[in-house]
């Protein structure tokens, strides 16, 4: 079983055990992330996948609460990234942005603060943040959603499974305050335990505002696949293309191509999506898939030379120089390093 079933599983259980506004406590912890590896690591962080756009002191901080039949994180990081991947199949993510300027974007919407995303399950997550960025995301099961609405005697609008929408904030105040709890609950300590009485204000908290705000205007809700035609759309049939080519001789004039628009608004949907390049970004993107692949993948002769070459860097030199300026270490170091850990994975 894999950490994002055993998520699920655990979710599951503790929503058939524990009722809405009845929870039976609630475990949070706290996680410190200050290397490379870490924060880079796919399978700690479920679907979505975070892509190192540009070098730097690595600080993230991530907050979880397993509260009733909600997960609930509030998450900080000192690093611009790019995200790309989907969200956990029969779960609810609620997005909400707590910078106080906005910073990024998902699905071609801004991460400013009072904007609530709300993806369904198995939907699609493309986008990029700035630095630093907060958030706090919400993941629930949509049957909790739905006795929420029915005893508040609303009708609420959650995505469906695939689906995306934005949502204005209802009680921005409160919802704040409830992030702020998680925080100090576990201010300076790796883990916490919440009474029954906090674990119920928080579920309660949490509900409530996601329904009430999930009740405003869906005209906004689309599926992903069917979308129009914007930023974040161009640049995911760029990025579709180049991947399946394994970024090997991709020319801008291809990607016009494979889009189906001009060079200048190839340009344009990279910048607003990722404040990048076309080139510029697939290069940074290739550089990820080389480490996963170092990481993840079998250790054997040539896998540096071998795993560059695949991913479209012919000038090995030059790949060394690019990965340690990203990285902050060598391609060999990261071989020997990761080596061990994914052969004990294996085993």
């Amino acid at each position: 079983m894999t950490s994002d079933q055993a998520m699920r599983a655990s979710d599951r259980d503790r929503e058939r055990a524990s009722p809405v506004g009845s929870a039976m406590g609630g475990d949070v912890n706290r996680r410190v992330i200050t290397s490379t590896g870490e924060f880079l690591d796919a399978s700690r962080t479920g679907g979505i996948v975070p892509i190192l756009v540009r070098p730097g002191a690595i600080h993230a901080e991530l907050i979880r609460a397993h509260v009733g039949p909600l997960v609930a994180d509030a998450v900080y990081c000192s690093l611009p990234l790019a995200l790309r991947g989907e969200t956990v199949a029969d779960r609810v993510c609620l997005v909400v942005p707590m910078n106080r300027t906005g910073s990024g974007q998902l699905n071609g919407e801004p991460l400013i603060p009072g904007n609530l995303l709300a993806f369904g399950g198995s939907a699609e997550v493309a986008g990029a943040s700035g630095a630093p960025f907060q958030c706090g995301i919400l993941s629930v099961a949509p049957s909790a959603l739905e006795r929420t609405a029915t005893a508040l005697g609303i009708k609420s609008h959650p995505p469906g499974e695939g689906e995306f929408c934005v949502a204005p904030v209802v009680d921005r105040g409160r919802l704040g305050k409830v992030f702020g709890l998680l925080s100090r609950t576990v201010n300076h300590h790796k883990n916490a335990v919440l009474t029954k009485r906090e674990a119920s204000a928080i579920e309660r908290a949490f509900l409530e505002v996601a329904v009430r705000s999930l009740a405003g205007d869906s005209s906004r809700s689309w599926p992903y696949q069917s979308a129009r035609l914007t930023s974040v759309k161009i640049a995911r049939s760029c990025e579709d293309y180049a991947r399946k080519w394994r970024y090997q001789n991709v020319t801008l004039a291809d990607l016009c191509e494979a889009s189906g628009v001009s060079e200048r608004r190839v340009r344009s949907a990279f910048h607003e999506c990722y404040q990048m390049s076309p080139t510029a970004y697939l290069r940074v993107t290739a550089l990820n898939a080389v480490r996963r692949e170092l990481v993840e993948g079998p250790h054997l002769r040539g896998a540096v030379s071998r795993a560059a070459a695949d991913w479209g860097f012919w000038h090995l030199s030059r790949f060394a120089a690019q990965y340690r300026e990203l990285f902050g270490e060598s391609p060999r170091h990261t071989l020997s390093h990761r080596a061990p850990l994914s052969q004990a994975a294996a085993n």
